[in-house]
């Protein structure tokens, strides 16, 4: 894990920011998350969650988050399931769609066509992906992912892959997984509140 994130204009400082939750492979996974859809159990230290229709299986943490986090988390796809690696925060459930209301989703392999991106479901929707990560079905990879006022960031091998400003944040709610029409292992999953401090930059010339 890296000891600072940096991102346009902001360096997140990993070491400060308190842990507020975690989970390392206890059975009794239900004392720690709120399962939502899907289908989810516990094998050999991970949480297997399964979705087989045409939707997120979510499960969330049982705390809610009245501030800026991010969590970090392992996770793989149970082959030869090949599909999404998706996270969510800043979450809140809609009961009446029985579905994500206003919520921050990044993701790996996902979007149809083996995107990574960040998008915001609710009301003012956003979405922004790329083809360029290749992620491969079956290898465990560490994600990292929160923001910082809607600053939106996405970090995979402590690699940042994607950043989005949000104009119309989202501050607080759930965190969570979500397996989308797939089955996914997960582990070792830490929510932290974060520190920050702003970074100047500037070009300077250099010819």
């Amino acid at each position: 894990m890296l000891k600072e994130i940096l991102l346009l204009g902001k360096k997140i400082l990993v070491d400060k920011s308190e842990i507020v939750f975690e989970y390392h492979g206890v059975e009794n996974f239900k004392d720690y998350f709120d399962v939502k859809l899907g289908e989810w159990t516990y094998q050999d230290g991970c949480l297997i969650g399964k979705e087989l229709e045409n939707r997120g299986g979510i499960i969330y943490a049982n705390k809610k988050f009245d501030y800026d986090v991010m969590m970090t988390f392992k996770v793989s796809t149970v082959l030869p399931a090949t599909r999404d690696l998706n996270a969510v925060w800043c979450s809140e459930w809609d009961d009446g769609e029985n579905y994500l209301g206003n919520t921050y989703v990044c993701g790996l392999n996902g979007w149809y066509e083996g995107k990574a991106g960040i998008e915001r479901s609710g009301e003012n929707e956003f979405y922004s992906g790329t083809t360029l990560y290749n992620y491969q079905p079956g290898e465990e990879v560490e994600i990292t992912c929160g923001s910082i006022n809607g600053h939106c960031f996405m970090l995979v091998n402590d690699v940042l892959v994607c950043e989005y400003k949000d104009n119309f944040p989202l501050i607080g709610g759930y965190v969570g997984i979500s397996p989308y029409c797939t089955c996914l292992k997960i582990s070792d999953l830490v929510v932290r509140k974060i520190e920050w401090e702003k970074r100047k930059q500037r070009y300077l010339p250099e010819f």
